[in-house]
């Protein structure tokens, strides 16, 4: 049984790699790019609605793609910098509390069978949804 799970661990671990390492790398050679620029001004037509200024779409994309701990260290250094207000800062952290790394864990879950574009969508609709309601209630109590 110890072997079982050691095999298992193993060839778990070889699917994360196969995964999260390729997407590492190429975020790198996209981060400098006029690609990169177009994805965050695209992006930016979906995160517009939701209460989302312009400068928040780095930390969202990263955030998205590549996990909360990346999106959340961009958002630090964003916020030192002073180049992102407190409103995209709390929408930000709602919005991939719920919604982060959908790229990696869509991959990591359809590898063990889950259903890819359900768990996409669902995630998707419901950190929306409830960010939506989070910027309404902001608007409404700080006015």
């Amino acid at each position: 049984m110890l072997i079982h799970a050691i095999i298992g661990s193993i060839k778990l671990s070889a699917k994360l790699i196969l995964i999260i390492v390729p997407l590492m790398v190429v975020y790198e050679f996209l981060e400098n790019s006029k690609l990169f620029k177009r994805i965050l001004n695209f992006l930016y037509i979906f995160m517009k609605p939701l209460g989302f200024s312009k400068e928040a779409n780095i930390s969202m994309l990263t955030g998205i793609f590549l996990g909360i701990t990346y999106g959340s260290g961009i958002l630090i250094s964003q916020s030192e910098q002073n180049k992102i207000n407190k409103t995209d800062i709390m929408l930000t952290a709602v919005f991939l509390s719920m919604c982060h790394a959908v790229i990696e864990d869509t991959l990591i879950f359809v590898a063990i069978g889950g259903n890819g574009f359900f768990m996409l969508g669902t995630r998707l609709i419901i950190a929306g949804i409830v960010t939506y309601a989070f910027y309404r209630y902001i608007k409404l109590k700080f006015r």
